[in-house]
């Protein structure tokens, strides 16, 4: 038992060492020193200072470490938020890039009510601000490519789950940065993204018909059609991850649409 709580303290610290990296890594953005970003540096300041008084706490022993994979997301959410909507091509870069090793790895599930949006997640909150930083065309061609590893973590990540029209909202940019990109890299990207993207919904709504056949007694052959549509765009679907009622019906609509 010993060993599993320092397990869970050492896995704690290292969560919040490597958000406390990401947020010096904005902070540090020679971009950030100008005037028009005073807000960001603000927040970025206040949430490291909050981190680092946890720490020394934790290490002093005054306060009982939070369990594993678990981070107070919505407290540090802010400053990425704030560089995502910056309009300097470097700082979103890097803003995009941090969330995506954070959701990659874990640290940030997204869980959590969104204080901004009441009925919302966290999580649907954070791709909305990923997917807005493309703005056309003219969005700059390294964000547009940060925006498409950003969203197919967020889709492809067995950390999160996202459903009904955050699910859309992946696909669509996707999609969209797919048509309006000049760059042919971010296209031949985002058209490999969205195939992928797309195995992953196929197999939640082949593993969601195979479940309700099975409390149904009733066969649901869309399964086995879109396998076949899946299998047509190439490459081998990852694994299978939780799936929610009404994400295959909108994901459908989705491709219906395009």
């Amino acid at each position: 038992m010993q060993g599993e709580d320092d397990f869970k303290a050492e896995s704690s610290k290292t969560k919040t060492m490597f958000l406390s990296r990401a947020l010096e890594k904005i902070l540090s953005d020679r971009e950030v020193k100008r005037s028009q970003h005073s807000q960001l540096r603000k927040a970025c300041q206040v949430a490291l200072d909050e981190i680092k008084e946890e720490l020394e706490k934790q290490k002093d022993g005054t306060v009982v470490p939070p369990r594993a994979n678990y981070i107070e997301a919505d407290k540090y959410v802010l400053p990425f938020e704030l560089a995502c909507q910056s309009k300097s091509p470097r700082i979103v870069s890097t803003s995009l890039d941090c969330l995506q090793k954070l959701i990659a790895y874990g640290h940030i599930t997204g869980n959590a009510p969104d204080s901004w949006t009441p009925g919302k997640r966290l999580m649907d909150h954070l791709v909305e601000t990923i997917c807005n930083c493309f703005q056309g065309p003219q969005t700059d061609e390294g964000v547009q490519l940060q925006i498409i590893k950003a969203l197919l973590t967020s889709v492809t990540s067995p950390h999160i789950e996202i459903h009904e029209g955050t699910v859309l909202l992946t696909v669509r940019t996707c999609y969209n940065i797919y048509l309006a990109s000049r760059n042919l890299i971010n296209q031949t990207t985002a058209k490999a993204t969205l195939t992928q993207m797309l195995n992953v919904i196929f197999t939640r709504m082949e593993n969601q018909a195979a479940v309700l056949a099975a409390i149904t007694g009733v066969s649901r052959p869309i399964g086995r059609r879109l396998r076949r549509v899946s299998g047509s765009l190439g490459g081998d679907p990852p694994p299978p991850t939780p799936v929610h009622q009404g994400t295959s019906r909108l994901s459908l609509e989705a491709l219906v649409k395009y």
